[in-house]
């Protein structure tokens, strides 16, 4: 399935309202999706009563017991743990009180129990959710003997709203994430020092011990029977959760980036050739001919966008941000679907140890606890955050800069540029954020270290693997809405630029006849001599972005008079009425362009034309940020809080990380991939698929 597809199944259920969308986990079906609909959209879990699930789970405590009753030994119900395991005993139910009591070791600050401080040390809840689901998930495969009603004990309290406080650091995910989950063993043995968030009707949570929770919710306290302790902690669910929820989230960054691509190639005029179908048959990676594909699609109907065989002035290709974005962003995809068929397996594994073979009655003992497949997701995934972060910082330098971007103001400002710099605090910004990103980037695997008396020597540091991909997951995130904020400041700049270009072209012409007509011999060769004239006016404007307007209407208008002396079809035999007529043209231009870009920006003022320009999936992400965020077009000093002319302006007016923060948020909450999605969602249902 291709890349865009993939998320799109996803978000067909993650939108869903919760109630519409309750996940039956059997053991064999959790997906990436559900993961993040119970996680974050309080979708309700619960335990299959599948006939065949039941007696897996019944068999499998059957087995062990048998083993028990013949003298066996076997690792963690009869004796010690880890290096430890040359120890024996007959309390077996104490055993597992043991096996979480040594593990509940993590730095939880007091306040926590108080409400503050999570976030810091402990993980978010919605990774607590998350991990509840998927190591009942896989207690559900009949492997680890624990029983049916332990499960939907712990699958109601989460339902319910009542989420462990667990601490984010200690797990080094070896024998699976043993740490954060002896604190949800803990929650349901009914722990005193065990806290618990419990979600209100109205109001914040109220954090309260495990056992005020259990009986605020009328559950029983579990006690532990043979092996339970140790299968509810021994797995990955901590680590596989967090990488659930981040490789949901950097599907929707791949896809954002590419649509984002998109709309730099329109505020650049860029060529949309650089994504033509040729260039990925004949090179055919799956991932560059789908970013190619999909960057192709959302700039179907661009009026800003140039093809190759126009023709073109000044480079005769875009640079490489544009031009070779699907070779770029390409590799990332298909490393994103590696990834995420990784999670999805281990979604539904068995990740215990040991494991009971009910069927041909044997105890395993293997090390499915080690989870090197979760790390192997999360170091990819973080590998791609940050190709495409870097993508991005190339492409929003290309923006800011009026070396290279095409005729745009430095900055992006809407005003004069000698005091006005609107949008390079941002480019600072991005360096700053790539840098932090970047460094993400290093391996966490290879900082394995031997741990617990040297028998876990090996171990996968997953879930801090998953931590630090979190964050990238963040600072990619405040990319994305910092590269939105100039894309469509951009966008507006250069849709006023072409409606003045175009009512300038206008007025220029007739004066130009007036000014120039007795000097021609004929219609057709005072047009082509017109055309001429313009195209040096147009460049001249292009290139003289950086100076305030006054100036550069005047500079315009005496570069372009000047190109007229290399016109010798416009020099008559009465050589000084010719130049007499250039002088009065030079001033005449200089006024009509000063008047008429003034006039221009009034009018865009009150009706902005930008949207009559662009493709459509820009515009509906254009409309999201101007008309659903409220962010406007920054017109530069003028919207500086302490200049405004009024206290009401004052309010109204906000700073850059303002509007830069709404942004941020809508990438986080779903707010803007839902724009994209439900673009995709139209086109499909009109017969166009990006995906095909």
């Amino acid at each position: 399935m291709a890349h865009v597809a993939t998320l799109q199944s996803y978000w067909q259920l993650v939108d869903k309202e919760p109630t519409a969308a309750g996940v039956l986990l059997d053991g064999t079906s959790l997906t990436i999706a559900q993961v993040v609909a119970i996680a974050r959209r309080n979708a309700r879990a619960s335990i299959s009563k599948s006939p065949s699930v039941v007696k897996k789970v019944e068999q499998s405590i059957t087995t062990l017991q048998s083993f028990l009753d013949k003298g066996h030994i076997i690792y963690g119900v009869n004796t010690g743990f880890g290096g430890n395991a040359d120890t024996r005993t007959r309390s077996v139910a104490k055993l597992q009180s043991a096996s979480l009591q040594h593990q509940q070791s993590g730095i939880l600050p007091e306040t926590c129990a108080g409400g503050e401080g999570q976030g810091t040390f402990s993980l978010s809840q919605e990774t607590t959710r998350a991990t509840i689901a998927i190591r009942c998930n896989s207690l559900l495969r009949g492997h680890s003997a624990v029983r049916i009603q332990v499960l939907e004990t712990l699958v109601e309290a989460m339902s319910r709203g009542a989420t462990p406080l667990v601490p984010s650091r200690g797990s080094i995910s070896a024998s699976g994430d043993l740490g954060p989950l002896s604190y949800i063993g803990g929650f349901l043995e009914a722990n005193a020092d065990i806290f618990v968030s419990m979600q209100r009707a109205a109001g914040p949570s109220r954090i309260m011990s495990a056992p005020e929770a259990l009986k605020h919710l009328g559950l029983e306290a579990v006690t532990l029977q043979p092996k339970e302790g140790l299968a509810i902690m021994n797995g990955t669910a901590a680590s596989s959760a967090l990488a659930a929820l981040v490789m949901y989230d950097a599907h929707k960054l791949a896809v954002l980036c590419q649509l984002l691509t998109a709309m730099t190639t329109e505020a650049l005029l860029g060529d949309i050739a650089n994504y033509h179908d040729f260039l990925s048959q004949v090179r055919p990676h799956p991932g560059q001919m789908e970013a190619a594909r999909n960057i192709s699609l959302y700039l179907s109907g661009s009026r800003l966008c140039r093809d190759q065989d126009e023709g073109r002035r000044g480079l005769a290709q875009d640079r490489y941000a544009l031009r070779t974005a699907p070779q770029w962003i390409g590799p990332q995809l298909e490393d994103l679907l590696s990834a995420n068929a990784q999670i999805e397996t281990e979604l539904n594994s068995t990740t215990d140890n040991p494991l009971v073979d009910s069927c041909n009655a044997r105890i395993h003992h293997g090390g499915n606890f080690q989870a090197a497949s979760v790390t192997s997701a999360m170091e990819k995934t973080r590998s791609a955050l940050v190709m495409l972060g870097r993508l991005l910082l190339s492409q929003s330098a290309e923006l800011n800069n009026p070396d290279l971007n095409n005729g745009l103001s430095p900055n992006l400002c809407a005003d004069d540029p000698s005091l006005s710099f609107t949008c390079k605090g941002i480019d600072i910004n991005m360096t700053a954020y790539y840098s932090e990103l970047a460094f993400l980037a290093n391996s966490v695997a290879s900082h394995v270290h031997s741990a617990e008396l040297n028998n876990q020597s090996v171990n996968s540091l997953a879930l801090i693997s998953g931590r630090m991909t979190e964050k990238a997951v963040e600072i990619l995130s405040i990319m994305v809405a910092a590269v939105l904020f100039l894309l469509c400041q951009a966008l507006d700049l250069r849709a006023r630029d072409q409606d003045f270009l175009r009512l300038a072209r206008r007025s220029a012409q007739a004066e130009f006849e007036s000014a120039f007509a007795a000097l021609f011999p004929d219609s057709a060769t005072m047009s082509e001599s017109f055309e001429l004239m313009w195209t040096h006016l147009s460049q001249s404007w292009s290139k003289t972005s950086r100076m305030d307007l006054s100036h550069r209407c005047s500079k315009v208008a005496t570069d372009t008079t000047a190109s007229l002396l290399d016109n010798g079809k416009l020099l008559s035999p009465n050589h000084h009425l010719s130049l007499h007529a250039m002088q009065r043209w030079r001033s005449q231009l200089d006024s009509t362009l000063l008047s008429t870009y003034k006039s221009n920006e009034a009018q865009f003022r009150i009706s902005p034309s930008t949207l009559h320009y662009l493709a459509s999936s820009s515009a509906k992400i254009y409309s999201f940020v101007r008309q659903d965020l409220a962010i406007p077009f920054h017109l530069g000093l003028e919207h500086h809080p302490p200049l405004a002319p009024s206290d009401e302006a004052a309010t109204q007016c906000k700073t850059v990380g303002t509007y830069l923060t709404r942004l941020y948020i809508a990438t986080r909450d779903d707010s803007l991939i839902r724009q994209v999605m439900d673009w995709h969602r139209l086109r499909d249902a009109n017969g166009i698929h990006a995906h095909s």
